[in-house]
């Protein structure tokens, strides 16, 4: 509850400093010029991001819009191809689940720990001490509020509107993923690797509230929040800054390196990550969408989007591959 209370009191203070920068010194001399209502930033010869001045309080009254928006997504011809993508991805790695966890804690002979170590900082803030428990912290809520910190000072100094925005935006990410997040969870229901009673993890949906507060384990493995809110952390800044080719890269491969620590730590099953993968880039991708104009050359927005994908079946030495090629 303590550590809640600090997230909150850290979002009003990012969004009342943001909306402080851009109003503060309004009043204070006739000779100042009054903010710009949008910024417009050069993406490539073809693309301009257009940014409307931040407003106070819209990482919170955008919330319902969100939900909207990723109904109105689930139903698009064009996004069957990710929820037949997570399904298929989800039901193989179900089916190694118990094989990979056990691969997984390899990464000991290296130093990675299956224990997660703290100090803590003000009584509110968990500070890592140890390389699992920083691999792990990387999903945290408060390292992606952070990251929105760092925007928000950048922004703040520069006056710059996408800077500004993304730090919002990565706050509305966490918002939107925390009651989807939640909610699958009671849902599925599904053991976390330490606590299960049966290979791969029991699932018993719907538990009582009670029952789920005293007995989180043994109903919130599926899906990862840690992934979801490092995915929507990552999608809100690579949709910002699409000239910044490295952000997905990276972003991607501190996933994986997550992953990892979760399975060795028997926080999470493989096949928990895709669905919060999923949920995490979907939640990123709508929140960015609602908040950018895009201006495009009738060159640009004629050329063709999106991709395609290709199943393919491998047999190698015994063992039995599924692939996924992407065409974009």
């Amino acid at each position: 509850m303590r550590f809640f209370t600090f997230i909150l009191c850290i979002v009003f203070v990012v969004n009342g400093f943001s909306q402080e920068e851009l109003d503060g010194a309004k009043a204070s001399t006739d000779k100042k010029k009054e903010k710009p209502a949008t910024q417009t930033y050069q993406i490539t010869n073809d693309l301009q991001y257009v940014y409307p001045r931040p407003k106070f309080f819209n990482f919170i009254t955008g919330l319902p819009r969100n939900y909207a928006n990723l109904a109105k997504g689930i139903t698009k011809k064009e996004n069957l191809k990710w929820l037949g993508l997570t399904a298929v991805t989800t039901a193989v790695l179900f089916a190694g689940d118990e094989k990979l966890l056990a691969e997984s804690s390899s990464v000991r002979d290296i130093g990675v720990t299956e224990k997660h170590e703290y100090n803590s900082l003000f009584g509110a803030i968990d500070i890592p001490t140890n390389t699992s428990a920083a691999m792990y912290h990387l999903g945290h809520g408060n390292t992606s509020l952070i990251i929105g910190i760092g925007f928000l000072t950048v922004g703040g100094i520069k006056k710059d509107y996408r800077a500004l925005h993304t730090s919002t935006q990565i706050v509305e990410g966490i918002l939107t993923l925390g009651f989807m997040t939640q909610g699958l969870k009671r849902v599925f229901g599904r053991e976390s690797p330490h606590a299960k009673t049966k290979p791969r993890g029991a699932w018993h949906g719907f538990p009582g509230w009670n029952e789920y507060m005293e007995n989180t384990s043994h109903y919130d493995a599926m899906p990862s929040g840690h992934v979801a809110t490092l995915t929507s952390t990552i999608a809100v800044i690579a949709r910002n800054y699409p000239e910044v080719k490295w952000i997905r890269p990276v972003g991607f491969t501190l996933i994986g390196v997550m992953g990892i620590e979760m399975m060795n730590s028997e926080v999470h099953w493989a096949s928990d990550y895709p669905l919060g993968f999923l949920i995490g880039y979907a939640v990123g991708t709508v929140v960015t969408n609602s908040k950018i104009t895009k201006i495009e050359k009738e060159s640009h927005s004629n050329r063709s989007k999106g991709f395609d994908t290709n199943l393919t079946f491998n047999r190698v030495d015994g063992d039995n591959l599924l692939g996924v090629r992407f065409v974009f």
